[in-house]
């Protein structure tokens, strides 16, 4: 596919510079483009561009080249552009079309509306820094309150592309685990109409995606595009960003009828058949223009198109070099920003080991802490437990001795009481004696 930088845009023209220097209009169409980006296009036969050929127009285009190449390059390479931390792309097309960027922790850092609806579906939502779970919770609350499936027999397509190299295959994930979030939600629907409604997971490759931002379109639309190329109600580019995919899709059979369920379109397939329609496209619009450019062509001074073809040359390797020079910078930018991550990310290992190594020896103090309590209390315990049974042995002495020094004095009484009554004993014998000897003498007496 061939590519070229934006240079100049006009109502029915863009101007582009191509990767070996060249400078040629293609037609706009309904592309949407800024000057500084990369777009791909179609090979057409045009005159050559006369306005290049002068000096002072060499001298401010090949300064213009310059500013947009360095534009495009860093661009590309993601200096100063939230574009490259996007690893893959997932749309959304219902009515509402919107397309996502994330990076590859499924951190969303772009989102768009493609189409009127899809503008006013994203509008105010503070997407950045939300995980992609947390992004399309959001959007299907936001399609609920929109009401955009209460027909019922609305069809979803969900569409990925990965652009990281290094994630392969992750684009089969990502449109599954995306449709599975709306099909969890379509079933959480109180209407008996949810059974009509069909989710759909397509994988497209970057390519796709491209040429589906030159028309103005979502990737998924574009996929419908091609998948349905072959049909009799196929859809032609002209017709592609008017006609709505629901329509689309309904031309054409409904979904089971252009991906049945046992049937799983890949990214290699869309690729081929957007190959297949660019060459088409190419072709009816190289004889298109060889019919329309024949008399022109017959008209060209040869000598002009030398000089000017000599002129080129130089413009060519002049701009080859100040391109060489560019990307030499560029990357150099990158592997210093490379290399300021990985240095961040050992800081940042060698922080969360200190904390981790700063805890653990916190768990470890607070341990030993702990224990030392518990000793404290242990040793606490029993010592109050030592004066416990020191008091209840005391206790126990002085209640002995109480008792004792009792016996003691009961048995003191108890003798005491004994001699008292021996000596009343003792004391009556002695007045029963001296009564006798004075009845015996009072006897005596009277005799």
């Amino acid at each position: 596919m061939n590519k070229g930088i934006v240079i100049e845009i006009t109502e029915q023209s863009i101007l582009i510079m191509t990767s070996d220097g060249q400078f040629k209009h293609i037609a706009k169409q309904e592309r949407s483009c800024q000057i500084g980006e990369e777009i791909s296009y179609v090979e057409t036969y045009r005159k050559p561009l006369k306005n290049w050929r002068s000096s002072r127009s060499f001298g401010i285009a090949a300064a213009s080249v310059f500013c947009l190449v360095i534009i495009a390059v860093l661009s590309i390479l993601g200096v100063g552009n939230s574009s490259a931390k996007v690893a893959a792309y997932v749309t959304m097309d219902i009515n509402p079309s919107i397309e996502v960027g994330i990076e590859k922790n499924e951190q969303v850092v772009e989102a768009r509306g493609i189409n009127e609806d899809g503008i006013e579906l994203i509008k105010d939502l503070a997407y950045e820094g939300l995980t992609l779970e947390a992004f399309w919770e959001i959007i299907v609350e936001r399609i609920e309150q929109g009401h955009y499936l209460d027909s019922g027999d609305a069809n979803i397509i969900i569409t990925s592309t990965v652009v990281n190299k290094e994630q392969k295959d992750y684009e089969i994930e990502l449109a599954e685990k995306v449709k599975l979030k709306f099909i969890d939600a379509i079933s959480h629907r109180e209407t008996k109409a949810k059974q009509q409604i069909v989710v759909t997971a397509i994988t497209a490759p970057p390519e796709v995606r491209n040429e589906a931002i030159a028309q103005g379109v979502s990737t998924g639309k574009k996929a419908m595009q091609l998948l349905t190329r072959d049909n009799k109600k196929s859809t032609s580019d002209d017709e592609l960003k008017g006609k709505p995919i629901q329509e689309m899709i309904v031309e054409n059979g409904g979904m089971d009828n252009i991906l049945p369920k046992d049937r799983k379109v890949t990214k290699e397939e869309l690729k081929s058949m957007l190959d297949k329609q660019l060459e088409d496209k190419k072709e009816r619009k190289l004889n298109k223009d060889q019919n329309r450019d024949e008399h022109d062509r017959d008209n060209d001074d040869e000598d002009e198109q030398k000089e000017q073809k000599k002129n080129e040359q130089e413009k060519i390797k002049e701009e080859a070099n100040i391109k060489l020079e560019i990307l030499k910078e560029a990357r150099k930018k990158e592997d210093e920003r490379e290399k300021e991550e990985r240095m961040k990310d050992e800081e940042q290992k060698k922080e969360e080991r200190m904390k981790d190594e700063e805890q653990k020896k916190e768990e470890r103090m607070k341990d030993e802490e702990q224990k030392k309590e518990e000793r404290m209390k242990d040793e606490e315990q029993k010592k109050e437990e030592r004066m416990k049974d020191a008091e209840r042995k005391k206790d126990e002495r002085m209640k002995n001795a109480e008792r004792k020094k009792e016996e003691r004095m009961k048995d003191e009484e108890r003798k005491k009481e004994e001699r008292m009554e021996k000596e009343e004993r003792e004391k009556d014998e002695q007045l029963s004696g001296m009564e006798r000897i004075k009845e015996f003498w009072k006897v005596e007496t009277f005799n």
